[in-house]
């Protein structure tokens, strides 16, 4: 049975069917669905993370494979993004005021091209794949060179499913299915654990056949809830559909807005490159440990936000848009900025635990322990930036997100390069921190002059309250770490007992600071307990 979570209808009416109106999206609900299966797969994932760094550690072979995978995943987010996040305001008003035939033939259109353009990069890669190695490989040696050449074109299989996905995803999201597009990757994750326990034997292309049997089986479950759903498909070439140059209109400049954010992560790797080998392995350890609780967070809102954005833009609702985002913005920072504080001043026994383990030396434990001190902030900025990117995207202004993507993508290569130059890794992941810092403040107060009733002044305090808090939360448990006393305990009673004094300070500043949001936070988080466990009950 498919889950239908926040939108009264379950499913779509038949062609010729009134126009979809009085469609009700509970924000709470929705992100609730969406939180609570995403926290199930990160948590699931870090055992792949683990058994992934015991099995290969952070050296040669680990940088050959990361590199690999981050061409063809790096370019489907890309294109993923463009087209997914003009796909559903479009898709959505016109289902809201064209009527559902006309929303249906649109998607087919949409999915159609979208498949040949995934297919026409795919080619394209698949040509180029020594000459994509040679610029994000520079200090590599001849064999590892010629293994990342195999391991790419072997994972670019990637990049067409994971557009697929994407686009399949979005039109459930719309429908109000949240949950299975949530759960699905879950398979990526399974599939890497199963092939890591039973065929470690196969050395590196145990993760790369791993990679593509998880992409194919978390396609295949989206296609077969899109076909419960009563959804069919067929190929369009419309390519002159009104709809579809809506969509254009919008994917153009989110094309190079995305390019240019998910950029960061190229040019990332590409400084890497330049430092002694294992260093884009290390950097590739870091940003996954510090995506695994942030990844929760923005999974879970981007998904559910975008269509409710939408639709209140699609109904001139915007006085519920400025409160909506208001709301998510400042209750995203109470709970996210203490636990990029958490992660900071306790990177080193965090590393420790996870990765510490077989082949996984304690150089690298050091280089990444370093890198995840400086990338923790990003839980919380990372974050806003989905928020934000939502927001924008249901306001149809791509072009100011583009306009910010560039400058950031300026931004992080030359602070990367800079810094680099001083803490290498950890360099790196403290430019990319310091970038998504400005381009977070640089979208807010665009979208301030933008909106009407988003009232900053507040927003900003409740903000810089919040991050005070959290400033002494780190202070709270990084001084006491270096303590002798505290440094030869076991390391999970560490993280414990330093975790707990941590949010006690957090938590009484927030009182003492009167922070007004965190009181309609608990209000939030006791209702939904409640309805959960009323849910529960036998009727």
């Amino acid at each position: 049975m498919s889950t239908s979570t926040n939108l009264q209808e379950t499913a779509p009416p038949p062609d010729g069917a009134p126009k979809s109106q009085g469609t009700v999206i509970h924000a709470g609900r929705a992100i609730s669905v969406v939180f609570y299966v995403t926290v199930a797969a990160r948590l699931l994932s870090i055992v792949s993370q683990v058994l992934t760094a015991s099995a290969f550690g952070a050296g040669p072979t680990m940088d050959a494979y990361t590199v690999a995978l981050i061409v063809p995943t790096t370019i489907s987010a890309i294109l993923a993004a463009a087209v997914g996040a003009a796909l559903i305001p479009v898709f959505v008003d016109y289902r809201e005021n064209k009527g559902e035939a006309e929303a249906i033939r649109l998607l087919s259109v949409a999915i159609t091209l979208g498949t040949l353009i995934a297919l026409v990069v795919t080619v394209a890669l698949l040509a180029g794949a020594p000459l994509v190695v040679t610029v994000f490989a520079r200090q590599m040696d001849a064999p590892t060179q010629t293994l990342a050449v195999i391991l790419l074109r072997f994972l670019m299989p990637v990049l067409l499913l994971q557009v697929l996905v994407t686009l399949v995803g979005s039109v459930l999201n719309a429908y109000g299915r949240f949950a299975l597009p949530a759960l699905a990757p879950v398979t990526i994750t399974l599939s890497t654990i199963a092939f890591l326990l039973f065929a470690r034997s196969w050395g590196i292309y145990a993760l790369g056949w791993a990679t593509i049997v998880g992409y194919s089986l978390n396609f295949l479950l989206l296609v077969v809830a899109y076909l419960r759903m009563g959804l069919r498909f067929h190929f369009d070439f419309s390519w002159r559909h009104p709809g579809i140059q809506r969509i254009a209109a919008l994917s153009a400049p989110m094309l190079i807005g995305a390019l240019m954010v998910n950029g960061n992560n190229l040019v990332d790797q590409f400084m890497a490159s330049l430092l002694p080998p294992g260093s884009i392995a290390s950097l590739s350890y870091a940003i996954k440990l510090v995506d695994t609780p942030s990844g929760i967070f923005y999974t879970a809102l981007s998904t559910a936000l975008l269509p409710i954005f939408a639709l209140q833009v699609a109904r001139r609702e915007f006085t519920l848009l400025t409160t909506t985002f208001r709301q998510v913005v400042i209750f995203s920072a109470i709970i996210l900025l203490p636990a990029g504080a958490l992660l900071s001043s306790l990177s080193r026994p965090v590393v420790e635990i996870f990765y510490h383990h077989g082949n996984f030396s304690a150089q690298a434990t050091d280089v990444v322990a370093s890198a995840v001190m400086f990338l923790a902030p990003n839980i919380f900025f990372v974050t806003y930036g989905f928020i934000n990117g939502r927001m924008f995207n249901a306001l149809q202004d791509n072009r100011t997100l583009r306009n910010v993507a560039v400058l950031s993508l300026v931004l992080n290569a030359v602070l990367d390069y800079l810094l680099m130059q001083i803490w290498g890794v950890a360099g790196i992941a403290f430019a990319t921190t310091l970038t998504y810092l400005i381009g977070a403040v640089t979208l807010l107060l665009i979208l301030n002059k933008r909106l009407q009733g988003l009232r900053l002044p507040q927003l900003g305090l409740s903000l810089g309250k919040t991050a005070v808090a959290a400033a002494f939360l780190w202070l709270t448990c990084a001084l006491p770490a270096m303590l002798p006393q505290v440094a030869a305990l076991p390391l999970l009673v560490q993280i414990v007992l330093l975790s707990a004094a941590g949010l006690v300070i957090y938590a009484a500043l927030l009182l003492a600071l009167r922070v007004p949001e965190v009181s309609l936070l608990w209000a939030i988080l006791c209702s939904r307990l409640s309805w959960g466990r009323a849910q529960a009950k036998p009727a």
